[in-house]
């Protein structure tokens, strides 16, 4: 069998190669892991704002108790019920960095976004990673359905006497 052998011309050009096919792995891997076409990853890459999350966001599983805002100058509203709290977000990759200024309070979510649902999972709360895993889904709305806590409470008063009932 005859050896081949490149001179260095040739070397480098397949040093380059492999390092182009290393990298077009490594950014389908993160595409995959991040749930992001290749163009939204780039995107997400060179910006600290992601247009995809811009809006209003209500919860699926308690509408009405937790909602968010985010606005496109990098300012956010988060609604507990209807309290409000306000700051200043981050986009960094597949990661969402939520920031009080009148707390000095920071989280940090991993978020996946679609048109009409967003995804949060809590990784860090002021510097620690948080006990358990905790999952939220939004959904996009035109507008904010917030009720008052006496509200929610009676909500949930009148759903068990309905169950008792039954």
């Amino acid at each position: 069998m005859a050896k081949i052998t490149l001179n260095k011309t040739q070397k480098i050009i397949s040093i380059i190669v492999a390092i182009i096919l290393a990298l077009v792995i490594a950014a389908g891997v993160y595409c995959v892991s991040t749930k992001q076409t290749p163009a939204e990853a780039v995107k997400t890459m060179f910006s600290t704002k992601d247009e995809r999350i811009i809006g209003k966001w209500q919860s699926q599983t308690n509408p009405g108790l937790s909602a968010y805002v985010f606005n496109d100058d990098g300012t956010y509203d988060s609604y507990i019920s209807v309290a409000n709290f306000s700051g200043d977000y981050e986009v960094k990759g597949n990661k969402l960095y939520l920031k009080n200024p009148k707390t000095s309070k920071e989280i940090v979510y991993k978020f996946t976004v679609n048109e009409k649902e967003l995804k949060l999972e809590v990784v860090e709360e002021d510097g620690n990673e948080p006990e358990e895993k905790d999952v939220s889904v939004y959904d996009r709305v035109e507008e904010l359905n917030q009720k008052t806590l006496t509200d929610l409470l009676g909500e949930i008063k009148h759903s068990s006497e309905t169950t008792t009932e039954e």
